[in-house]
């Protein structure tokens, strides 16, 4: 698959997710940590790729390791996730795992909704 084709298929996942959100009542101008997944079986790769993270300040990146093999490297960047903001990132996440032959899992964060105001009268 061409790096057009899976940044076109992540844009595709990214609305989506961005849309089930928005139904849920996320306030996407609201900054909060959003964290970029990636997996490999290949312990090399993903230290590679975190250390890249970590040395270009693009994030604060880990790598953790499953029971059954995987590499999962994390990266997590303290961010609102306007559509515009959040979709730029996660391609430039896709190109990333492109340059270092991993998988990009996509990303997730804790919905911000608004605060809930209590009404009534003061005695």
């Amino acid at each position: 698959m061409s790096i057009t084709e899976f940044l076109r298929e992540n844009a595709l996942a990214d609305n989506d997710l961005l849309s089930k959100n928005d139904a849920r009542g996320d306030v996407f101008s609201k900054p909060r940590d959003v964290d970029f997944a990636f997996k490999t079986k290949d312990g090399e790769r993903a230290k590679s790729l975190t250390g890249y993270i970590k040395d270009m300040n693009f994030g604060n990146s880990s790598v953790r390791v499953g029971d059954d093999g995987v590499y999962w490297i994390i990266n997590i960047i303290h961010m609102p996730i306007n559509q515009h903001l959040l979709c730029a990132v996660s391609g430039f996440m896709v190109c990333l795992s492109r340059l270092f032959q991993v998988e990009y899992d996509g990303w997730g964060s804790v919905i911000q909704s608004h605060p809930v105001v209590a009404s009534g009268k003061e005695s």
